[in-house]
């Protein structure tokens, strides 16, 4: 691009940025997103300072419901980082975290008679298997197909088959026969996660919390910035140079399998625990947890405690929404748009870096 006599390019990073930088420059991002968003507030005639403000007093005084919504960021946000540590770009976690929604309730409906302690962890199981076969298609177009960018295309392309059969699903078949409208019967009572007492925090957070310091310890504990075991090193070296890792004998198949079958199953444990912990029934509609969760991912600078806070920060954007009340809808939305898109151009200047050169 040319700008009087100065042409504009942007080129490949030789060194990465690493460090308390990458710290910096996401939180400068982030803060750069929230003035964009204040700004069409502005434009909407409300005041963002008080709307930011509506918005903390709202996560102070309903904490348990911003943890609630923690849960399945933080599930999905987990799953992703792996793959997009190798640079394998999952971006239909979204519809990996709908069939763990469908996968869950069926298995409700077809076995409603077991007890909850056989049953809800038959839910889970059967949920991140068929998690992660829904994205097993990625790993066969990207490492077989030879295509470049089959992971973005075909993950993505995968979440509206999920979106139409759970809409079919809760038209017809699992229709509430009592109401008549268009989302599911309830689970049965033997299929619903306990709660925290006095909170809408289901107990599957401890399972989350759990994957994730195991992720940490396994995968992203490094030693002088190499990380500790076989599986972690192979991630890291394909992911910042697909080539060395295979002069080195790193099979890439083996490692776009792995990660992606632990990045689907993951999103399927986070629709499973939220249909069995919260709606406690199907509707027409997901809550977009899958799309929010690539910014959970990178916000989180790809780092299991960092994306803990990102998670965080995400479930109060979400609950912090109630409090904009009068707001039309397209601005809620324009608002959550325009913080992932601010979060996901961070990663582009981590990858590339702006030049100049004056033109003759």
């Amino acid at each position: 691009m040319k700008i009087f006599n100065t042409e504009v390019y942007f080129q490949k990073r030789i060194e990465p940025i690493i460090g308390i930088k990458t710290i910096f420059i996401r939180i400068s991002f982030l803060l750069l997103g929230l003035a964009i968003a204040g700004l069409i507030f502005l434009i909407n005639g409300i005041n963002p300072v008080q709307a930011y403000y509506d918005m903390i007093q709202v996560n102070l005084l309903l904490i348990p419901n911003t943890i609630a919504r923690f849960i399945p960021l933080l599930a999905i946000g987990i799953g992703l980082a792996i793959p997009f540590k190798a640079r394998v770009d999952n971006i239909g976690a979204e519809g990996q975290y709908v069939i763990g929604m469908l996968t869950a309730t069926g298995t409700a409906f077809l076995f409603p008679d077991l007890p909850a302690i056989i049953l809800i962890p038959i839910m889970f199981i059967n949920s991140f298997i068929l998690g992660a076969i829904w994205a097993i298609p990625v790993v066969l177009f990207r490492a077989k197909g030879g295509f470049q960018g089959a992971d973005v295309v075909v993950s993505f392309l995968l979440v509206f088959p999920a979106l139409y059969l759970m809409e079919w699903l809760v038209s017809d078949p699992w229709r509430d026969p009592e109401t008549g409208f268009t989302y599911s019967s309830l689970l049965p009572i033997n299929a619903r996660l306990p709660k925290i007492p006095g909170t809408p925090i289901y107990i599957s957070i401890f399972l989350v919390l759990a994957i994730t310091l195991l992720v940490y310890y396994y995968l992203f504990r490094t030693i002088n910035g190499i990380p500790k075991t076989k599986l972690g090193y192979e991630i890291n070296v394909l992911g910042k140079n697909p080539l060395a890792g295979r002069i080195a004998g790193m099979s890439f198949f083996k490692v776009i399998l792995i990660t992606m079958i632990f990045s689907g199953g993951m999103a399927a444990i986070a629709g499973a625990g939220e249909v069995a912990g919260n709606s406690l029934r199907l509707g027409v509609k997901s809550q977009g947890y899958g799309f929010t969760g690539i910014a959970v991912a990178y916000l989180g600078g790809l780092n299991p405690l960092g994306i803990i806070v990102s998670a965080l920060f995400f479930a109060a954007l979400k609950v912090g929404g109630l409090a904009l009340t009068g707001i039309p809808s397209t601005v809620l939305q324009l608002f959550s748009g325009i913080i992932i898109f601010f979060v996901l151009l961070s990663e582009f200047f981590f990858r590339f870096t702006l030049k100049t050169r004056r033109s003759i």
